[in-house]
């Protein structure tokens, strides 16, 4: 008999978890359709067609950080950026970028190894908080193009290709 009693808190909990989870299953099926309809109203973008192609922007006391990209094939591009911290103080690079859904792989050339995968979600592209020790080799001293971002203001190539640097004249090409 006492061993029925000890058994029977166990019961309830994995009752109560059978319920959980099925709580759970039917916040994200209404989560997702909440998407949906907000993709169909054009309120959010649509991560599967995120269009990349452009000039982004972040405008602060400091001066106005810079990000271009140019389609050269379906998900490739070249790109430019200029981080700025101040009238001496910037990171400034071109390369390549491949894009995939929500990420963005980047791998900018001339100066040592940098490669890393930025996010964007249709609106706002965020550098990681942390890129890799070659990096810095494109920035001034006391600069980092860690944590930065730039917001989509114009798009296609002709808006990318007016984009201009500091020490690079068109940062897009």
């Amino acid at each position: 008999m006492k061993a029925r009693w000890l058994a029977l808190p166990l019961v309830l909990a994995a009752c109560g978890s059978e319920q959980k989870q099925a709580t759970v299953a039917d916040g994200d099926r209404a989560g997702a359709a909440l998407d949906r309809q907000a993709i169909e109203k054009g309120i959010i973008p649509d991560p599967e067609s995120l269009a990349f192609e452009g000039r982004f922007e972040t405008q602060s006391d400091l001066g106005t950080d810079k990000f271009c990209a140019v389609s050269v094939g379906d998900t490739s591009y070249r790109i430019g950026f200029l981080s700025v911290y101040g009238s001496d103080s910037k990171c400034e690079g071109q390369g390549n970028a491949e894009q995939d859904g929500d990420s963005v792989r980047v791998v900018l050339e001339g100066k040592q190894r940098c490669s890393f995968t930025a996010s964007f979600d249709g609106i706002v592209l965020r550098f990681p908080g942390t890129v890799p020790e070659g990096c810095a080799s494109y920035c001034s001293r006391n600069a980092s193009m860690s944590g930065t971002r730039y917001y989509f203001v114009d798009r296609g190539s002709d808006a990318a290709k007016r984009v201009l640097g500091r020490e690079i004249e068109r940062l897009c090409r």
